[in-house]
């Protein structure tokens, strides 16, 4: 076991088995489902885990490709409350990937504005209810982030926004998508200045769930053209795979009961961890089907995106394009959805568990 092992170990072996023994009993209740409003996006003091995630996919004057952005916001909640800020940029022209993080052992929420989330040392998150936006601001080592993502598109993950973890028996958490904000703003990368827009899709997930090896792919494929965004969750429960996902399309919400994943290629990261990448999706409109609607490619632009810690879980999160094909025409809980045709976009994707 190498020395960095052996300290993350040590960092993180009694916050998550004092984690795991307050939500043991927490974890098997019946959630009930929620009508989402504005309040929502605000923090859950009754949920022992909160996160607040921004990917996004944006264009600047001063760069070809695209950039992608990962902001996400952690609220971890033993005896105390606790929260980090991770910032993730994935600048293709330069095909480098940075990642800082910062973590607040002891949080004592306070409100400077009416619209603030969190906020901590410079990092802040804030909605505001009228314009139907978030702020983002992150000050991080030689990042910074002034961004804001507007829009009122809004898919539930699993019906009345319950979504089965399947980590362990019983485990659900409340999770709500935004798949496509308008996003505008500013990213200080190493001393340059950025000016970006773009559209971002945010996930804001609560619960009471356990986390101790919590295992999952997360896909994100955002075809922006047609108006179609497709979440899929596939979990691994100590070899028990459980998936699920939706589809976004006009408005209405579509649940995929059935896909499958093949990993192409593999990214070995520095710290250990091998993570499966380059992606096949097959995806099916019902649980019996032969044959699948939809075939997805999802290949990563640069190949190592995974961030390490020494008081979290490793994973590899990252900027993606994705290409697929539609090959026949199909009806998802009893809606219509495309005819064959191809689609492009992008996507992101994490990889948890792996350590």
């Amino acid at each position: 076991m190498s020395g960095r092992r052996i300290l993350k170990t040590a960092l993180t072996v009694l916050p998550i088995g004092l984690y795991q023994l307050m939500v043991r009993g927490a974890s098997r209740r019946r959630l009930l489902p929620v009508a989402f409003t504005s309040r929502d996006h605000f923090p859950h003091w009754d949920a022992r885990a909160e996160w607040w995630y921004f990917t996004s996919v944006l264009t600047t004057p001063e760069r070809k490709a695209p950039l992608g952005l990962e902001v996400t916001f952690f609220r971890v909640k033993t005896l105390v409350d606790s929260v980090i800020v991770h910032v993730a940029v994935s600048d293709v022209d330069y095909q480098k990937f940075s990642f800082t993080g910062m973590v607040l052992p002891v949080y004592l929420p306070f409100r400077s504005g009416p619209d603030t989330v969190i906020e901590f040392f410079g990092n802040h998150l804030a909605y505001d209810e009228d314009t139907s936006s978030f702020t983002i601001g992150a000050r991080l080592k030689s990042f910074q982030v002034d961004i804001s993502c507007a829009g009122q598109d809004l898919m539930a993950q699993g019906p009345g926004g319950i979504q089965d973890m399947q980590n362990s028996l019983g485990d659900a958490s409340y999770y709500f998508t935004q798949p496509n904000m308008a996003t505008k703003g500013v990213i200080v990368l190493n001393n340059e200045r950025l000016p970006v827009s773009g559209l971002t899709w945010h996930d804001h997930q609560w619960g009471n769930f356990h986390v101790a090896n919590l295992k999952w792919d997360w896909f994100s494929l955002r075809f922006d053209a047609e108006g179609i965004y497709v979440m899929l969750f596939n979990f691994d429960r100590r070899g028990t795979v459980y998936r699920a996902g939706n589809i976004y399309w006009h408005g209405t919400t579509m649940s995929i009961e059935r896909f499958e994943v093949r990993a192409m290629d593999i990214c070995t990261d520095a710290h250990g961890p091998v993570y499966p990448i380059d992606w096949e999706l097959r995806i099916f409109d019902s649980s019996d089907a032969e044959v699948p609607f939809m075939t997805a490619r999802v290949k990563p632009v640069l190949k190592g995106q995974a961030l390490s810690s020494l008081v979290m879980p490793d994973y590899w999160e990252g900027l993606c394009t994705v290409r697929a094909e539609i090959a026949r025409p199909a009806k998802i809980d009893g809606a219509d959805f495309l005819d064959a045709k191809t689609l492009e976009g992008f996507a992101y994707v994490e990889l948890t568990g792996y350590e």
